[in-house]
């Protein structure tokens, strides 16, 4: 238990289990958490809405923090008087007054709205949107539509407009609204609203050196995410059916591709396997996948807020071919940090001139980390949220 006397009491709402490692959103809870820790006593409340890679908090982050507690989610939609209902249930959870409500996710919201209502003074309301739900949803609501997948896409329209709807309703209530990147920043301030608007990066650890770049054949390009997730299984399919037979014919040396990640469906499966795309499953530490890995390639056709995999593979030293939206968000530009290539056949050439340009990669992998350390790291999220001039 940390020595938290003489810090101000903060209650942290999650929608995912916090971690260290695993899918982007439970490092950049676990992140977060981390670094408010360093300025304020820290409960944390999980309750289990989106899937991570564990059910319990990991040991480095329940030191931190004076409370936890871990809840299963709710079956079907979550109103208040869902919420309401449990916060009676852990009142000795709550007892103690919160100087600060730090709400991460649109979905948790409705926790900490019953929350704050019942508490005088009020505390300050943070709502941290790693992404903009309405953003991301009308893009995948659009390449659903561009699938042929028609009606979850008009479900998925739907859900954009709710998203649309709730983000100016929090707008007017928070006190203070977090955004990974200054576009969703821009984007947010002008819809309105009393939050005070602040940019707060998705960050990485990152290891003291990274793993040397692999020299045995065959030259490997990884493609890593939660494969559950509609986006990354559309950018897996694509690597397996156009872009992995394209820099077959392009490339002059073997080139191997592997998927990392959990929730592979039967159509990826099968698309993986005429394809010779080796799929790894979810893998229990990320350093082993990067360290035989020569590169990352990054595909994707929609999203929001900013990559975490991107940051990831600059930590371990390796470069990166990504898409427009793949990339957005982040401070990096074509042939600086990575490569950027929006057609299979595009990425196929991108991916080729690394396979076969030793120099270029190394360039590419020493500047992706020079960015993280300057911009990623845990650092720059503990300065992001650092009160002190407030």
């Amino acid at each position: 238990m940390v020595n938290v006397s003489a810090k101000p009491e903060l209650l942290f709402l999650s929608p995912v289990v916090p971690a260290l490692t695993g899918n982007g959103l439970a490092m950049r809870a676990g992140l977060v958490l981390e670094a408010l820790s360093a300025q304020h006593a820290v409960s944390l409340l999980a309750f289990r809405l989106y899937p991570g890679p564990s059910e319990e908090v990991p040991e480095e982050l329940h030191r931190l923090c004076r409370r936890v507690a871990v809840l299963p989610a709710p079956l079907g939609a979550a109103g208040p008087g869902f919420w309401a209902r449990r916060i009676g249930k852990l009142a000795p959870f709550y007892r103690s007054p919160f100087d600060v409500v730090h709400v991460f996710r649109l979905a948790t919201l409705p926790l900490a709205r019953s929350l704050v209502a019942r508490r005088t003074p009020r505390p300050r309301l943070n709502l941290d949107l790693d992404d903009v739900d309405s953003v991301t949803r009308a893009r995948i609501a659009a390449l659903r539509r561009a699938n042929g997948d028609l009606p979850v896409a008009l479900w998925e329209e739907a859900e954009a407009k709710r998203s649309a709807d709730a983000e100016r309703e929090a707008l007017r209530t928070a006190d203070r609204v977090y955004v990974s990147c200054e576009p969703d920043r821009r984007l947010l301030a002008s819809l309105g609203g009393r939050a005070e608007l602040r940019v707060l990066p998705n960050g990485v650890r990152i290891p003291a050196a990274p793993p040397p770049a692999p020299e045995r054949d065959p030259f490997r390009i990884l493609f890593i995410g939660t494969l559950g997730y509609y986006p990354n299984e559309d950018a897996a399919l694509l690597l397996c059916r156009k872009i992995a037979p394209a820099v077959r014919k392009l490339s002059p040396i073997e080139v191997r591709f592997e998927i990392a990640g959990g929730g592979a469906s039967p159509r990826l499966q099968e698309a993986a396997g005429a394809a010779g795309v080796h799929l790894l499953g979810a893998v229990p530490d990320v350093k082993t996948v990067y360290g035989a890995a020569g590169a990352l390639v990054v595909p994707l056709r929609a999203g929001g807020g900013t990559r975490i995999k991107i940051l990831e593979a600059f930590s371990y030293g390796r470069p990166v071919v990504s898409t427009s939206i793949g990339a957005e968000g982040l401070a990096v530009a074509h042939e600086t940090e990575l490569l950027i290539a929006d057609t299979p056949d595009a990425i196929a050439a991108a991916c080729v001139r690394l396979a076969c340009d030793p120099e270029l990669r190394a360039l590419l992998a020493a500047k992706g980390r020079d960015l993280v350390n300057r911009n990623y790291s845990p650092a720059a999220v503990e300065r992001a949220l650092d009160d002190s001039d407030a």
